[in-house]
This record gives structure tokens, sequence and C-alpha cells, in this order.
């Protein structure tokens, strides 16, 4: 069984531990949720960065496709610049995607695809403007608005796959928080109990002050029902040994009985 003392003596020092442990991790769990707070808001703006960029491709693929067509149904030089402005400007929207989807397969072969669909479909014009033949079936039929139809779907699939990956980070970053929040609160409750044991040892150790009773004759002190010496109580209850000596009071006292004794004899 295990002295009394010693229990006590357990209880105060995880009294004292537990909490500076569970502050320790919930500043560690409050880091972690504020990292992760960051990554999810990151993951948000980095996909609509993407978003965006794939709205605007589309825009200015609308215009390269309707400078080229004006310009081959009219000549008119106002549609040639509209179209060279705008394959340009898709040029370099598809070049800051390359940067954003850069590590996503899926997004990356996407945007290849998007690439050789640009070189395809809106490279009728040579750079004398001078029309291909075989350029000007594709741009005065109904090919045409299969070009248009094939690029909408292409961005249409990407801006659903930059979608998928959006809710996907999102579940994970509400799964992680959620996990933190168990955590600070397991951890508040670790804090809690610790707090409450030394609450407890306190509250034993006045009550004990309070209520200890010791016989004004033999020096005793009450346990319960019994009496017992004050070296065993002070041994059952904070584990001190105790040692004997003489004090100089009860010496000099000796002495003089002694000396009295002697006398008497004599």
């Amino acid at each position: 069984m295990i002295p009394a003392q010693n229990i006590s003596k357990t209880a105060f020092w995880l009294g004292i531990a537990l909490p500076c442990v569970a502050l320790a991790m919930t500043l560690l769990v409050t880091h972690s949720i504020n990292g992760e707070f960051n990554a999810a808001f990151s993951s948000v703006t980095h996909t609509y960065k993407v978003l965006n960029l794939l709205e605007d491709a589309q825009a200015h693929i609308a215009d390269a496709e309707t400078g080229q067509r004006g310009f081959f149904l009219t000549g008119t030089e106002d549609y040639f610049r509209l179209r060279g402005t705008a394959i340009a400007a898709i040029d370099n929207d598809i070049e800051q995607l390359k940067i954003l989807v850069h590590g996503n397969r899926q997004q990356e072969d996407n945007l290849g695809r998007l690439q050789r669909l640009v070189n395809d479909r809106l490279s009728a014009v040579s750079a004398h403007k001078e029309l291909a033949p075989e350029k000007l079936a594709v741009v005065l039929t109904d090919e045409g608005r299969e070009t248009v139809r094939q690029f909408r779907g292409l961005l249409y699939q990407m801006r659903q796959q930059e979608t998928l990956v959006l809710a996907q980070r999102q579940q994970y970053a509400e799964e992680q928080f959620m996990f933190d929040q168990t955590v600070s609160l397991a951890l508040v409750g670790v804090t809690v109990v610790a707090l409450i044991a030394v609450m407890a040892i306190v509250i034993r150790f006045e009550r004990l002050r309070q209520i200890v009773t010791v016989c004004a004759w033999t020096g005793q002190v009450k346990e319960g029902e019994e009496w017992i010496n004050m070296e065993e109580y002070m041994k059952r209850h904070f584990g001190v040994s105790i040692s004997h000596g003489v004090s100089r009071e009860a010496a000099e006292k000796i002495v003089r009985e002694a000396r009295q004794a002697a006398k008497a004899r004599q």
C-alpha cells in the first residue's frame, strides 16, 4: 500500500507538471490550427487565381476567334490587331497557369491540350496575313463553332478539376481543424483536472492544519480514533523522519537534577 504522503506528493507534482505540459501542447495545437488556417486560405486564394485566369483565357480566346473570323470575312486591319492582341494575352494566361498548376499532372495535361488547340485553331493567319487554303474552310464553316465549343469544354473541365481540388483541400482543413479542436478540449480537461488535484491537496493540508489535536500531557497526536506520537504522525503524513536530540534547556535541567541528586546522597 502506498503511503498517504507519497500519494499526496505525487498528486501535487502531477498537478504542477500537467498544466505546464497542457499549456505547451495548447500552444502547439494553436500554432497547428493557425498553420492549417493559413494553408486553407492560401489554397482558396490559389484556386481563385486559377479560376480567374481560366475566365480571362476564355474571354481572350473568344476575342482571338472573333478577330480571326472578322479578318477572314472583311480583311479589316482592326480585326487582325484584335486577333494578335488576344493571342498574346492567351499565351500570357497559359504561362501563368503553368506556374500555378505546377505539380498537378492532370491540369498540366489540360494546359498542354489547350496550347495545342490554340496553335491548331487560332493560327489561320500567317505572319504576312496570308490565308492558308485549308484553314479558310475551317473558319467559314461550322468548324468555327466547333472550335469555340472545344475551347469552352476544355476550360470548363479545368475549372471543374480546380474546384474539386479546392473541395478536397477544404475538407482536409475542416477535418484537421476538428481534430485540433478536440485535442485542445482534451488539454483543457487535463489542465482542469490537474488544477482540481492541486486544490484538493491544498485543502487537505489546510484541513490538517486546522483539526490536528495534540494531547496537552503526553504530546501525542489524535489520528482518527487512536493517539500516536508526534514522530509517527509526521512520518505518516509528511514522510518526515524524526531524529532525537537534547535541547539546551533540557540539558541544563538534567544537569541540575543530577547535581541535586548527588547532593542529596551526600
